[in-house]
């Protein structure tokens, strides 16, 4: 008969046991971080022996477990407060490391402002070094005209006041879904830093801009976007007919003259397919406080009014029209409505401070 194990011998194995649970050797390094259970979890179980159930002599060791807690009891509470040492100091190392990737992405982000505004600082230099470009034969070039502000300046305008482009992308969102499945490519018209073209590139949709100031088209090409430069209506008028399946236009119109916006849409309507969609965005007139936000900008010729852009589209050819509002104010500057007079001030002063017209070319 073999003798019976002492209890010394069954610690000890115990022992060796939890040491194997805690650090499994035969399993590779990664599945084993991914395997094993918190360290902290695991330790919290040992901070004062115990007794497994169904282990051999348990009424035995608990009897001694129980007479001998005098000898072990500082060490429990040694444990217990290295544990929660260890269990503080990883939070605050967690906390550091969250700050330190939120500071990266904050850099990250001061990284790109600093690329944009250095790109802009060099085409200054070389528009004042380049050529001023004139009329020819009382039409104006594809440039700017000479009475313009120069493209740097206005660039540098954008930056501190159109907003960033994320919260522009997001906003541009809303018109993925009018594009989708468009019977061609889609040309976005003045499309500035390029913020809807890379979101069209991310959904995989083919697409160009037209831009006229050289600057946003350099920031644009440097991202891989493809922009031509240029007047949109005279670019507009060299594309091939039934040659798009979308164009768009988000802030552009009310930089132009009656007579050019309707030029720009006569074109748009020639080089769209059946079924194609055409969208311009502009600032919603119908709002007083969306017009603070019209005559801030400097280049703006006059404000486009819903119904006369209904107009001339469907003068242009566009018989199928419709109005989306946009950018709604949050409620914190809005009245509160308690009366129908509070809802029609409201509509009337805090309105939407965009509006959208959306036509489609008949398929007949």
């Amino acid at each position: 008969m073999e003798p019976e194990e002492t209890l010394e011998q069954e610690l000890a194995e115990q022992i060796r046991a939890a040491i194997a649970e805690a650090a499994p050797a035969a399993a590779p390094e990664a599945d084993r971080r991914a395997a094993a259970p918190d360290p902290v979890r695991l330790a919290e179980g040992y901070l004062t022996p115990s007794v497994p159930e169904g282990a051999r002599l348990s009424s035995v060791k608990k009897a001694l477990r129980r007479g001998f807690r005098f000898l072990w009891r500082d060490q429990a509470a040694f444990n217990a407060l290295a544990l929660e040492a260890f269990r503080r100091l990883r939070q605050e190392w967690e906390g550091k490391f969250a700050s330190f990737a939120s500071f990266c992405d904050a850099t990250e982000r001061e990284l790109a402002l600093s690329r944009r505004r250095a790109a802009i600082q060099d085409a200054r230099f070389a528009l004042l070094e380049a050529p001023a470009r004139h009329e020819q034969g009382g039409a104006e070039t594809l440039g700017a005209p000479a009475e313009a502000l120069p493209a740097a300046v206005y660039s540098l305008f954008e930056e501190r006041y159109r907003g960033a482009p994320e919260a522009i992308s997001e906003n541009q969102r809303f018109y993925l879904p009018f594009v989708r499945g468009a019977p061609g490519p889609v040309l976005d018209v003045g499309c500035g830093r390029g913020e809807f073209l890379r979101l069209l590139r991310e959904e995989g949709i083919a697409a160009f801009g037209i831009e006229s100031s050289p600057v946003s088209v350099r920031l644009c090409r440097q991202e891989g976007l493809e922009v031509e430069e240029g007047d949109a209506p005279s670019l507009l008028a060299q594309r091939p007919a039934g040659s798009l399946g979308a164009v768009v236009a988000f802030q552009v119109v009310e930089h132009w003259s009656a007579a050019r916006v309707f030029a720009f849409l006569a074109e748009a309507r020639r080089t769209l397919r059946p079924d194609g969609v055409l969208i311009v965005e502009t600032v919603n007139t119908d709002s007083l406080s969306a017009l603070r936000a019209f005559f801030l900008d400097p280049t703006h010729v006059r404000p486009v009014p819903p119904a006369a852009l209904s107009f001339l589209a469907q003068a242009a050819g566009f018989p199928d029209t419709r109005v989306e509002y946009r950018a709604p104010l949050p409620p914190g500057e809005r009245l509160a409505e308690s009366t129908e007079n509070d809802a029609k001030l409201n509509r009337l002063l805090f309105g939407p401070q965009d509006y959208a017209l959306i036509a489609r070319v008949p398929r007949g």
